[in-house]
């Protein structure tokens, strides 16, 4: 054994299972300060220590001792990523394909449909498909978005949710995709369908995003504070969320309802009331997640910062403004 590699693995093997020496310590019965020196080689767990360590780590007493050939052994994993989110992407493709032929040949063919289904495929499906798989199996979280490397996280357990949503997303990506294909494809002359059909999407999209985490939070977060801290985050997402669906939707009633043309005087109005409101919903939004992430659940009960609700009823009348275009 190479001196001093058992307290160096220990502390690698400890941070990359997302763990505190405070964890390691309740987890093995013993003090912090009992951890502290074996991670800095004062002294050495003895034979049961050790086996419970490596249980802990998932790994091998010889590879937590460094009896073995490579220097740098990582814990293994049996977490990986599964082929079906490819088989929706293939789904997708060749739905915009059929679309793309049939379409033609009935001479139906609808740019705006095709950008739909391209958006929905490629820049989301695609990109996140990628993107989560990279995060699973290189283990680098920190470009997912929330990903905090001050909280204690259950590393495992977060990989399976990055793959439990990466499945969900490209199911629903795949339906969306064929349904516009399908429609577009029928010779419906309904104007609004791409768009009500892109609304849905969106809906479900943060509606499966909102969930899984809810499912999760009692496994990925190994802190109480920081569980309480993510519970309270949920309805500040979907409120922030509905806002900005909101803004939207009045947008399309009002253009609708008004005949308002693009490239407009009025279109022009209309625009920079939505874009007000996005911008003060998304300062109340940073605004009260901040407030969320300084809050301390077992010390003080959680107050709502003024702030966000002054940004948020400023959101509301930028929206009212619309209404009277």
């Amino acid at each position: 054994m190479k001196q001093n590699q058992l307290g160096e693995n220990i502390a690698r093997f400890r941070k990359e299972k997302g763990l505190s020496q405070e964890k390691v310590a309740e987890h093995m019965g013993v003090s912090r300060q009992a951890v502290t020196k074996w991670e800095s080689n004062i002294s050495k767990p003895n034979s049961d220590n050790l086996i419970k360590l490596a249980e802990l780590f998932d790994t091998s007493v010889d590879i937590l001792l460094g009896n073995n050939e490579s220097d740098n052994v990582r814990i293994p994993s049996n977490i990986k990523t599964n082929k079906m989110p490819w088989v929706f992407i293939g789904v997708s493709v060749v739905c915009i394909i059929a679309y793309g032929i049939i379409s033609s040949l009935q001479n139906i063919f609808n740019f705006g449909t095709l950008i739909c289904m391209f958006v929905i495929s490629f820049p989301i499906q695609l990109f996140l498909h990628i993107y989560f798989s990279n995060a699973v199996n290189n283990g680098s979280f920190t470009g997912i978005a929330g990903f905090d490397e001050k909280i204690e996280y259950n590393y495992d357990e977060l990989k399976k949710l990055l793959l439990l949503m990466d499945l969900h997303i490209g199911m629903s990506s795949s339906v969306y995709v064929f349904l516009m294909c399908t429609l577009g494809c029928c010779r419906l002359n309904i104007s609004y369908i791409n768009a009500l059909l892109l609304t849905m999407y969106i809906l479900n999209f943060i509606s499966i995003i909102l969930f899984d985490n809810y499912k999760f939070i009692d496994k990925i977060y190994r802190n109480e504070a920081d569980k309480k801290r993510a519970v309270k985050g949920i309805p500040l997402i979907i409120i922030y969320f509905a806002l900005i669906l909101l803004g939207m939707g009045i947008t399309m009633v009002v253009f609708e309802m008004k005949g308002i043309e693009n490239n407009t005087a009025p279109a022009m109005q209309a625009a920079g009331y939505l874009l007000g409101g996005l911008l003060f919903a998304t300062i109340g939004f940073f605004i009260e997640n901040s407030n969320i992430n300084k809050w301390t659940p077992d010390k003080l009960p959680y107050k709502i910062n003024k702030l966000s609700i002054v940004s948020l009823l400023v959101c509301l009348v930028f929206y009212g403004f619309m209404c009277f275009i």
